[in-house]
């Protein structure tokens, strides 16, 4: 695996899923009603296509044999409409199945918008 023309080899694929992550945020940004400003759509698209690559890295070592580079792009644009906090789900499996103690500010708790509380001393809560 550490072969320098494999490596050499999986350059262009891994340029590729960086460039797909990152084109795939840039449309998602550029296509919300209110664009935000330049700067923070720079950035997300940097950090989709950061994401787009390590998923790209970790299937080529996960999946054997070597997946299809038409299925790693795909992962790639998948992982740059997502964004950068696919990342942090993933940094916390890795982190679960090494039996390595998480960080309880970055553990991830499903969707946190559907998250009741109580309403009152009846107990009732409320969405």
């Amino acid at each position: 695996m550490s072969d320098p023309a494999f490596l050499a080899g999986l350059v262009p694929l891994f340029g590729g899923a960086f460039v797909a992550g990152a084109v795939t945020q840039l449309a998602r940004q550029l296509a919300r009603p209110a664009p935000p400003r330049a700067r923070v759509v720079i950035a997300r698209a940097t950090c989709a296509g950061i994401a787009a690559l390590t998923v790209a890295a970790l299937l080529t070592v996960v999946v054997r044999p070597v997946p299809a580079a038409a299925l790693l792009l795909a992962a790639a644009c998948v992982t740059g409409w997502s964004g950068p906090g696919i990342l942090t789900r993933l940094g916390t499996l890795v982190e679960r199945k090494l039996g390595l103690p998480g960080d309880p500010q970055r553990e991830w708790r499903g969707n946190e918008r559907h998250r009741t509380h109580p309403a009152g001393p009846d107990g009732h809560t409320e969405a």
